[in-house]
């Protein structure tokens, strides 16, 4: 089974920052509604949305050799979050903690969840991410092309960094977009012109979907993408001009708005790119 090595370092390290943040944005403020609406995004997009579906591959596979790891981090990331639950929804949390924990008493008198600087995996926690990108932006084309999500497709993958996640994330991008053929190369030589481009940091997408393909819809879809990569440009570039922002915010901001608009300006030369080899 392909797999993406960081998958459970990722899921562990997200909820690890959800702890992190319930403590000093909520619980200490006594902001109990800000809590559990935490909680359920937790719970709902991160858990269960993406690392559940993600892991299901492995964990129907008897042979995978980290079959073990996915239990695990599933069984680690759901008793720490009943853990989180429980002030809210007493009973249900404790009756689910008393079927996984057979060793302690109950779910009240059980140590409360800790963040630790050594789930902090912010590299692993960034490649994730970059998938579920990849697999939110093919799903939308999907549906802007009116292509069942049941439709096996063909992707091509340009890229010169990320050769090794594209490839370690085959298995679940086959599962959850149908991607049944892949091609992962570095220049764009050969490829089809009738194709949906995507781009995502570092990676270009393109997905021949022949006759499927309405190309002055593709346009109108790129024209949409360039609007919005200025607007974001323009705002970043607000931002990093008021002197008011560069005076107090703190320099780790100020290099992340940096980076953002590099990302951006990247991302607009690959769409004007495409747009011009469309027409």
């Amino acid at each position: 089974v392909l797999w993406l090595p960081g998958m459970d370092h990722a899921a562990i390290a997200t909820e690890a920052k959800v702890v992190n943040r319930l403590k000093e944005q909520g619980i200490d403020k006594y902001e109990l509604g800000i809590v559990l609406q935490k909680l359920y995004d937790f719970m709902w997009f991160e858990f269960c949305d993406w690392y559940i579906e993600m892991v299901k591959l492995r964990l129907y596979d008897k042979e995978c050799d980290t079959r073990l790891e996915a239990q695990y981090t599933l069984y680690y990331v759901l008793e720490s979050a009943l853990k989180l639950l429980h002030p809210f929804i007493p009973f249900i949390t404790e009756e689910i903690f008393h079927d996984l924990n057979q060793k302690e008493e109950s779910i009240m008198i059980s140590k409360w969840p800790e963040y630790k600087d050594e789930f902090n995996f912010s590299n692993e926690e960034r490649e994730i991410e970059l998938v579920k990108e990849i697999i939110k932006s093919i799903r939308n084309i999907k549906v802007d092309m009116n292509v069942a999500p049941s439709k096996k497709i063909t992707a091509v993958f340009v890229t010169s960094t990320k050769k090794q996640l594209v490839e370690n994330a085959k298995g679940i991008l086959n599962k959850l977009v149908n991607i049944e053929s892949y091609e992962i190369k570095t220049n764009k030589d050969g490829i089809d012109k009738n194709s949906v481009s995507i781009v995502v940091p570092e990676i270009e997408i393109y997905i021949p979907l022949g006759d499927l393909v309405d190309i002055e819809q593709e346009i109108n879809r790129l024209n949409d993408e360039v609007k919005r990569l200025n607007s974001e440009i323009e705002r970043v570039d607000k931002m990093l001009s008021n002197q008011g922002f560069i005076l107090k915010a703190p320099q780790s901001k100020i290099d992340e708005e940096k980076a953002k608009r590099e990302k951006y300006i990247d991302m607009l030369e690959k769409v004007n790119q495409r747009l011009l080899n469309l027409k």
